[in-house]
């Protein structure tokens, strides 16, 4: 026998025994995996079932809380005052001076003016009416209450897709078998 035929016989005796042993690894393998194959799917059964009843719980989950609301607010219109009857008062004494015709009857008039001083505290009767422009800021405090449903709110078709992609694994892993038949 050659040199390389020697060779070549030890590569091949080496191969098959390097074959053998990865056979019977995986064997071992295959015969745990199998006489785990229910605990297995119980427990992947168990995850999936949770992560699903998480997202259907998401979807059916409401936010309450209390938002406290602490702002100032601008107020700014014109507000008219149409022929609003009232009273003032003078203050101080007001003088006048205000042209005048005095009428002398048959014989004609006589055009002048006529200059009096309204008293303090005198009350005369008034109608007002003017455009009152409001510009101002009002303090706004107060708490509101909110509820927030997740679902209706637009998490539904997220969690919708969720799902999705839990219950076909979930079906799969149901309908693998709980262990092997003697």
């Amino acid at each position: 026998m050659s040199r390389w035929q020697r060779v070549w016989n030890a590569v091949k005796n080496v191969t098959i025994v390097l074959s053998l042993i990865v056979n019977i690894v995986l064997i071992v393998v295959v015969l745990i995996l199998i006489s785990q194959i229910g605990n297995i799917k119980v427990t992947l059964n168990s995850i999936l079932s949770q992560l699903d009843g998480a997202f259907s719980s998401l979807g059916a989950a409401v936010i309450e809380d209390t938002i406290h609301i602490d702002q100032r607010v601008p107020v700014r219109f014109d507000l008219p005052v149409n022929e609003l009857p009232g009273t003032a008062t003078t203050t101080e004494a007001v003088p006048l001076n205000i042209p005048a015709t005095f009428s002398m009857g048959s014989t004609g008039q006589i055009n002048g003016s006529v200059a009096l001083a309204l008293p303090p505290n005198l009350r005369l009767p008034v109608r007002i009416t003017m455009v009152v422009p409001v510009s101002n800021e009002i303090p706004v405090t107060f708490d509101q209450k909110v509820s927030i449903p997740l679902g209706q709110r637009g998490l539904g078709p997220v969690i919708q897709q969720f799902r999705g992609v839990t219950q076909p694994l979930l079906q799969i892993v149901q309908s693998l078998p709980d262990g092997i038949v003697p």
